[in-house]
């Protein structure tokens, strides 16, 4: 089954990944970014697809990759991502989401060890772009797949395990099993970057400071800027306001509130500045934003 339109994002950041068909792990969707950007969140689930229309920009915490109509791309486990269009026009995405135990069955067992493990662990794959023409078996693997959860003939979810199965071997084939020296502590800004946007997404419509959003991984405020710096190249309350924004945009587009009411839902206590900064994310006034969609 495909599921059309925007992928969900639950409010801890998690992608809504419950569409999975009973006992198998792989989640099947088809994105238009033109309409909505993917905000920063992550899941366990790996994540793979292809672009079908326009430019998108796909941003890990140390990686950032501009992909082409026809390039592939795959996402590791856990890890933090955005993903937006490039340009003005139509932007789509084919993405299907399967976790590790599709191809791993379970931890501890050979496959685990051998073949998933290593991707897992691997510093240098955060993300790849799969060109079209330089990597042209991997991208055939991913439409495959995803045909083939589309069309659901007998035996489809056999397919699709074996084709993510060949995928994750040619992924991992030939990397060695390397583990950064600093490899811990990367992993340490991550969880509380994570533990820090999920404070962010519960409480942005009230009164933040650095501290608070410090408070909320148990760390320093530099500490907090530190993570944020490393993990998603912004500041905290640089985040936090564009988080605001995205969710204010939401509300125009989906509830008939007053605009000012919706700018105080969201943490703007000044309309003036709510209009100026929505303008500079959205090219837009508020108003002109409801309008459009």
């Amino acid at each position: 089954m495909i599921i059309e339109g925007d992928t969900i994002v639950d409010e801890h950041g998690h992608e809504d990944l419950q569409h999975f068909s009973s006992g198998f792990l792989v989640g099947c969707y088809f994105d238009d970014l033109e309409k909505k950007s993917i905000p920063w969140h992550w899941h366990e689930e790996m994540e793979t697809g292809i672009v079908m229309e326009g430019m998108v920009m796909l941003h890990t915490p140390k990686q950032e990759w501009t992909l082409q109509k026809g390039d592939g791309f795959f996402i590791n486990s856990g890890m933090l991502h955005e993903m937006k269009s490039c340009q003005e026009g139509p932007c789509k995405v084919r993405i299907l989401a399967f976790h590790p135990r599709l191809v791993g069955t379970e931890e501890n067992s050979i496959f685990w060890e051998k073949y998933v493990r290593p991707v897992l662990e691997h510093p240098e794959i955060e993300s790849l772009r799969l060109d079209q023409d330089l990597q042209s078996a991997r991208r055939d693997l991913i439409e495959a797949s995803w045909l083939s959860c589309r069309n659901e003939e007998y035996g489809y979810e056999s397919q699709v395990r074996e084709n993510l199965t060949r995928l994750l071997l040619l992924i991992g084939d030939g990397r060695p099993q390397m583990l950064m020296e600093n490899a811990e502590k990367y992993r340490r800004y991550n969880e509380r970057t994570k533990q820090m946007l999920t404070f962010i997404k519960r409480h942005f419509g009230e009164e933040l400071s650095v501290r608070d959003i410090a408070d909320s991984a148990s760390i320093s405020e530099s500490e907090c800027l530190r993570c944020f710096r490393k993990i998603l190249d912004t500041s905290p309350i640089a985040y936090l306001k564009t988080y605001r924004l995205q969710r204010a945009a939401e509300l125009l587009e989906t509830t008939s509130r007053k605009v000012s009411d919706i700018a105080a839902q969201c943490g703007f206590g000044e309309m003036s500045y709510f209009a100026k900064s929505f303008r500079e994310i959205y090219r837009c006034t508020p108003s002109q934003y409801r309008s459009r969609t």
